[in-house]
């Protein structure tokens, strides 16, 4: 589903709607196709020099059906084992990037997000989403949970401007991580019976429930930026 990203604008606490930063979020199979597209002669095709991040797990994930984006980006695959958002990550991409990188593409999860929005705020460069589980409603946050002198810290940072959710990619995400995902809608007017009948279509990897559970995330997220404006 490609999604109007005004569907997500929330009333702030001055009576005025709040409009996300997001420009466009599209949920669906082959969503990295129409990411492919806009980066060729879209709206991101002004960006020459694209650097991708993601981890051993997310690039053995996603490098079959994102060939052709991988071989445009310089690439930057961090070690899964241990990964955590802090310095020391931090430090291996601000090693590896060139000078002329342009535009930030975050591969995977929560850590991964975390790690290029914050490169990508103190740098001043766009990011663009690409979440490989519907692990967190994370994922169009304004600040990143880093692990700062070994002190946990929600540090400012870049908001994506375009999120490209591929349902080939994240329904077939090891399930105890979409599972994780419905934490994160505690709260919602889901009853009991409904929660533990979408986590056993989860753990069969149903792409519609994915895909819905995908869309509730990102517009959890979305609102929590608006309450915290």
């Amino acid at each position: 589903m490609r999604v109007d990203a005004d569907d997500f604008a929330r009333p702030c606490g001055d009576g005025n709607m709040h409009h996300t930063e997001v420009k466009e979020v599209l949920i669906e199979p082959g969503a990295v196709n129409m990411l492919e597209e806009a980066m060729s002669e879209g709206f991101l095709k002004e960006y020459i020099s694209p650097l991708l991040i993601c981890d051993t797990n997310t690039c053995k994930a996603t490098e079959e059906l994102m060939e052709d984006i991988f071989d445009r980006c310089q690439v930057l695959v961090l070690d899964a084992e241990e990964l955590q958002a802090d310095q020391h990550a931090v430090e291996i991409v601000e090693n590896y990037m060139d000078e002329d990188i342009d535009l930030i593409l975050a591969v995977g999860s929560g850590t991964i997000h975390d790690i290029s929005r914050y490169v990508a705020f103190q740098y001043k460069l766009p990011f663009i989403s690409v979440p490989t589980a519907a692990s967190t409603d994370g994922f169009v946050s304004e600040a990143a949970n880093m692990v700062w002198n070994g002190q946990e810290k929600r540090i400012p940072a870049e908001p994506p401007v375009a999120i490209y959710a591929d349902t080939d990619i994240f329904a077939n995400a090891p399930a105890a991580l979409n599972i994780a995902g419905m934490a994160c809608l505690n709260g919602s007017d889901l009853q009991p019976s409904d929660i533990q009948r979408a986590e056993q279509l989860i753990e069969q990897g149903d792409a519609e429930t994915c895909e819905k559970l995908m869309y509730a995330l990102i517009k959890c997220g979305i609102a929590s930026q608006a309450e915290q404006r």
